[in-house]
């Protein structure tokens, strides 16, 4: 460059493309079930996420900040797990071990949600089919809506922050999310 500024690439990523298909997931789940104010953040060398209005997650990869609209257990169960099925469908590593390895917020937040359930009189039975319905209706939005967490993906690499407004504004132009005509129970139909 003529200017004297010298632009280095990295040869490597700092962390790799299962965070941003991760989160990407996370997304997809809060979008479909209604949540609001949707963003991405891939943390920096210091491990540190920085979201919109000076909020900072600290001590992590990524993370993908949202207002839940839907509160009920489900929801909140399939959120919680969708990013690590995006993952696995992305690395093959069985969600479990993703669970134990690198969701491990994610498995605190699952743990969370069931010890809530528990609280609210739930059984051990309840929570187990809990478990399983959230774990296989996770599965199904993700391998459904494949393309639109690759896509996000994509965008979260390559700006390693995507706004609320620019999460809203790319999925709105996929046709399979402009009317999102079924819900987490129709998914677990299918």
């Amino acid at each position: 460059m003529s200017d004297g500024v010298i632009v280095e690439f990295s040869k490597s990523p700092m962390w790799d493309r299962n965070i941003a298909i991760h989160e990407a997931g996370h997304a997809m789940a809060a979008w479909f079930t209604g949540a609001r104010q949707i963003e991405i953040s891939i943390a920096d060398e210091f491990r540190i996420a920085r979201l919109a209005n000076g909020k900072e997650v600290d001590n992590c990869r990524a993370v993908c900040s949202h207002l839940p609209v839907r509160k009920d257990e489900l929801a909140q169960m399939v959120v919680s797990f969708s990013g690590v099925m995006a993952q696995h469908l992305y690395s093959g590593e069985p969600p479990e071990k993703l669970l134990e390895n690198g969701g491990k917020g994610d498995a605190s937040d699952i743990r969370k949600v069931l010890e809530q359930y528990r609280n609210q009189g739930a059984t051990g039975d309840d929570c187990d089919k809990l478990y399983s319905r959230a774990y296989l209706i996770s599965l199904k939005l993700v391998k459904h809506y494949w393309w639109e967490i690759i896509a996000l993906a994509k965008m979260v690499e390559h700006y390693n922050y995507v706004a609320s407004n620019k999460v809203s504004s790319m999925l709105s132009y996929f046709v399979s999310t402009q009317h999102i005509c079924c819900s987490l129970e129709d998914l677990e139909r299918e």
